[in-house]
């Protein structure tokens, strides 16, 4: 019972993200990357890109693959915590050689989806600040890691952003 109402208010809370929708609050508890896929033997595409971050989403605990369009280049995989608070992460591939993709991972509020209504606070509470404690960063480095094994590739990461909440903040950007 407890599963469908996380499931079914994931979907909905996967739509609004209202944990991101004001910068000054959003600042705490989000992330930004740049990836790179480079093999050096041949060249990597941007489909197989995307294939191997879905394919890698959908091995690992608490990922959820939601949303691969091909047509723009663009996925959306969403990341549940024990607690079920959820996370987003959404890629943004380029289509050049190397294939370089734009990642962005966010809290999408702060209640998590065990609560009845869950999506519906977290509107009401979209302006409150809250800090993601690094779990943003330790969710796109656990997706990275898995998508360089089935690609049997090296994936360059360099740090955009990091959040507030990210007690890693204070150490040098790669």
């Amino acid at each position: 019972m407890l599963e469908y109402l996380v499931s079914l208010q994931g979907y909905i809370q996967s739509f609004l993200r209202p944990g991101t929708w004001l910068s000054f609050a959003k600042k705490y508890h989000s992330e930004e990357a740049e990836w790179t896929f480079s093999q050096p033997k041949s060249t990597i595409t941007t489909n197989e890109a995307m294939d191997a971050v879905w394919s890698a989403a959908q091995t690992l605990d608490y990922f959820v693959a939601r949303t691969k369009n091909d047509s723009n280049d663009t996925m959306v995989i969403d990341t549940f915590t024990k607690a079920k608070w959820m996370d987003q992460i959404i890629f943004k591939f380029g289509s050049g050689t190397p294939v370089v993709v734009h990642v962005e991972a966010s809290s999408t509020g702060v209640f998590p989806l065990i609560i009845p209504f869950a999506p519906i606070l977290n509107i009401f509470f979209a302006f409150v600040p809250f800090k993601d404690w690094g779990k943003n960063y330790s969710a796109m480095e656990k997706l990275r890691k898995e998508t360089e094994k089935i690609m049997d590739s090296n994936i360059e990461t360099k740090t955009i952003r990091r959040s507030l909440g990210n007690p890693r903040r204070k150490e040098k950007k790669q």
